[in-house]
């Protein structure tokens, strides 16, 4: 039997990976809390949470952090709609308690539940070139490989719950980091006056060169800060972060620093940027003009 999608959450991830499925020939219907998005969306959508909850057989969401989740998971449970024999997929970036806390209130409904956040940005998501980790049953994992292969192009099973969202949050000190340090070199070199294009040339053959640099190169030359990922998400996953550091006792003293320059970023009136507008932070901080 063909499998049936419901697809919850159409941010700048959400939407071209629902978009994926579709083009793959997946039934995928979606919804989003504000419904203008799903019919501006050119995929097949329901107007209600219930209606779709009730047709669907997988429920995808991919939301902004925690707390979404937690408001979207209780409204589906408000719905009245009985659950029992589905599964609940979220690939949102969330605390591991949010995950855990979700997992156990699914289970006791009688759904199943993967957690399968995805390493990546906005380019990947349309290219399905994520990395996904995923945590809960490995039998439902097996079973739903074919969906996270449209999606990505490298898929970790992590084990319990909790599991794979602790890697992404892992995951995400370093790209932070790299992005922070990225832009201090960048901005760095420009004070002293060194071209900015030789300079960012010279850092991609270098001790610079990775990812982060290769998918920002460009938008730091044009300052473009259109959003791919955005200053406000990198500091919730690095505030989760720190958050589960402090719990384990484990100093995070790169990550303590880099979180605070991003939340300068939004002090900066930035938090809807991309976040490699921490440049900015950088460039007020050594009075660079051009």
């Amino acid at each position: 039997m063909a499998k049936k999608i419901g697809w919850i959450g159409l941010g700048h991830m959400g939407l071209p990976m629902a978009t994926n499925l579709y083009n793959a020939g997946y039934d995928i219907h979606v919804w989003n809390r504000t419904i203008e998005k799903a019919k501006n969306s050119g995929l097949p959508y329901k107007e209600s949470l219930t209606e779709l909850i009730k047709e669907k057989d997988i429920i995808i969401t991919m939301l902004f952090g925690s707390e979404s989740v937690k408001d979207l998971y209780q409204k589906i449970f408000e719905t009245g709609v009985s659950i029992k024999g589905k599964l609940f997929i979220d690939m949102t970036t969330i605390h591991p308690d949010t995950a855990r806390e979700i997992a156990e209130q699914l289970v006791k409904k009688d759904a199943d539940f993967l957690e399968a956040p995805v390493l990546g940005s906005v380019i990947p998501a349309k290219k399905g070139l994520l990395t996904i980790v995923v945590s809960g049953d490995e039998e439902k994992f097996n079973e739903n490989m074919d969906i996270f292969n449209v999606l990505g192009k490298a898929i970790f099973y992590m084990g319990d719950y909790g599991i794979a969202s602790t890697m992404k949050l892992i995951n995400n000190t370093v790209l932070g980091s790299f992005m922070a340090v990225l832009s201090e070199a960048y901005a760095f070199a420009r004070k002293v006056g060194i071209d900015p294009q030789l300079a960012l040339t010279v850092l991609e053959n270098g001790a610079g060169k990775s990812l982060v640099l290769e998918a920002k190169k460009e938008k730091l030359l044009k300052e473009d800060y259109s959003t791919h990922f955005s200053v406000n998400l990198i500091h919730k996953d690095l505030t989760y972060a720190l958050d589960l550091a402090q719990r384990n006792r484990y100093p995070v003293l790169l990550t303590s620093v880099t979180r605070e320059l991003f939340n300068s970023a939004k002090a900066y009136g930035l938090s809807d940027k991309d976040f490699c507008a921490v440049l900015e932070v950088f460039k007020t901080l050594s009075n660079y003009e051009e």
